[in-house]
């Protein structure tokens, strides 16, 4: 099952959290701690996505992402 965002009359759907393909977060492990996030949201998102949680205030962007990932940090 799938996260969606929804803000502004446009949607972010992003893939279950429990089912990330591994590849994402084994490339994940090599990036620097302040770009984990970044990398493994640009590894599923198109850029019309990106575009809109780009528009998010930081509030809702980590409400978001803390309702997305159970809690648990994405570079965790």
């Amino acid at each position: 099952m799938s996260y969606k965002i929804e803000y502004k009359g446009k949607t972010v759907e992003l893939p279950d959290f429990g089912n990330m393909p591994v590849g994402v977060l084994r490339k994940a492990r090599h990036q620097p701690e302040d770009e984990i996030s970044w990398f493994i949201l640009e590894s599923v998102l198109d850029e019309k996505q990106l575009d809109v949680l780009d528009s998010l205030p930081v509030s809702e962007f980590k409400k978001h992402i803390q309702a997305w990932t159970g809690g648990t940090g994405l570079g965790e």
